[in-house]
């Protein structure tokens, strides 16, 4: 979500009415990122020594993309204990390769990676089509099995002390419009949604789809059609529109927030030399009326250097073993590596390899930083961010990389 020029020293809202930080509910937000999302499962695993239920109790769930997918199978297992619920991510993730992740014929894949990586190259930008790379039914039959295992993702069914699970997605159509879904014990009050850059859709319960209405990349995943109060729409990736949504997770009554951000979006920025807080054209710009509602105190885990080199080294010394790691992606690879390099093309596959070793070496890094993060402390320490340094992740599009244009 593009940002309105404001100043940085004047709060966008009020929290003085909120209890002490100490005791209030804790949101965990989950950025988008493809296949780092294992990563985001070693940084949870590292800080299940500190996220006690009965002390700091998460009370409030949203993704983003693939986030929006940890983020529902966390929700549904919660209610199982925290070590269940990473468990079943890390069982999720080891096990991906393209062939069960994906359905129909790998060759016909390829060919319309091809296809696609040249209209990106002539065209480039997350762009509505009817065209996409792949099915991903295997994979959200398998994540629905997962909610279905632990009874589902209704208020009733998920651990009592998870208030409002939620998943940030994008409406498709001539003005691409931020959408949520959520799933709460209790509706967000009015007055807390004035100004809010996006709708709410209140649903019963969530599923898989609602997770993949959040993933759909245009050309890359297929959009998601469901139903909502203004009827059915089509749905794209949630990262066009907000790739880590703290502002909807403090408007849900989030007071602290545990952001762990996959995006890399560091990394582009310092290897092109560019601001941080720099945008591409085609994300959804906030519009004039609206503003973001920051929580007091957050405690953010980012992908701490590039990941390419990691990918590399997992698939070292195999062609095949790299090939089948990136899938009918491979054409996207050699495309790039001619166009801007090897580093720039390891680094952008790092977001769609699926190979064992790549995805048990994410989870390792994942889990190794975030525990290095909370080195020699008892608690989790939630600080006063810079609005400026919540807001400086956003989505990564495979299809900008593919033309050239840094995310």
């Amino acid at each position: 979500m593009r940002r309105r020029p404001q100043n940085p020293e004047k709060a966008a809202i009020s929290f003085s009415s909120l209890k002490a930080a100490q005791a209030g509910d804790v949101g965990l937000v989950l950025s988008g990122g493809g296949a780092r999302a294992a990563y985001q499962v070693g940084a949870l695993k590292a800080l299940e020594p500190y996220l006690d239920q009965r002390t700091h109790p998460i009370s409030v769930i949203i993704g983003s993309s693939i986030g929006a997918i940890n983020g529902l199978i966390f929700a549904a297992c919660l209610k199982s204990g925290y070590s269940v619920a990473t468990d079943e991510l890390v069982s999720l993730w080891v096990e991906r390769t393209f062939r069960n992740t994906f359905a129909g014929s790998a060759s016909r894949a390829f060919l319309r990676s091809i296809k696609i990586a040249l209209l990106q190259y002539l065209s480039p930008g997350p762009k509505a089509s009817n065209t996409s790379i792949f099915d991903p039914s295997p994979l959200v039959q398998r994540v629905d099995s997962i909610i279905e295992k632990y009874g589902g993702l209704t208020p009733e069914n998920r651990a009592p002390q998870l208030k409002s699970v939620a998943v940030m997605t994008t409406i498709e159509g001539q003005e691409r419009k931020p959408l949520i879904f959520v799933s709460t014990h209790k509706r967000i009050d009015p007055e807390t949604l004035r100004g809010a850059s996006f709708q709410v859709c209140y649903v019963e319960s969530l599923h898989a789809k609602h997770g993949f209405a959040s993933a759909a990349l245009p050309a890359v995943l297929p959009p998601v059609e469901l139903d909502t109060d203004a009827g059915k729409v089509s749905l794209v990736d949630g990262g066009i529109s907000q790739n880590t949504p703290v502002d909807p997770a403090a408007r849900m009554g989030a007071e602290r927030v545990i952001l762990i951000d996959i995006s890399g979006r560091d990394w582009w920025h310092n290897r092109f030399g560019e601001p941080h807080d720099k945008r591409p054209e085609w994300e959804v710009p906030a519009g004039p009326e609206t503003f973001c509602m920051r929580p007091p105190e957050t405690f953010i885990v980012r992908c701490q250097s590039a990941l390419g080199p990691l990918l590399k080294s997992c698939t070292a010394g195999s062609t095949s073993k790299f090939m089948a790691a990136c899938g009918a992606t491979w054409p996207l690879f050699t495309l790039l590596k001619k166009k801007l390099g090897e580093e720039v093309a390891y680094e952008t596959m790092s977001y769609v390899a699926l190979d064992p070793d790549y995805l048990q070496g994410l989870i390792d890094r994942g889990f190794n930083e975030t525990r290095k993060l909370l080195q020699n402390r008892s608690e989790i320490e939630f600080k006063t961010r810079d609005p400026h340094e919540l807001e400086a992740s956003a989505s990564t599009s495979l299809s900008s990389l593919i033309s050239g244009q840094r995310p």
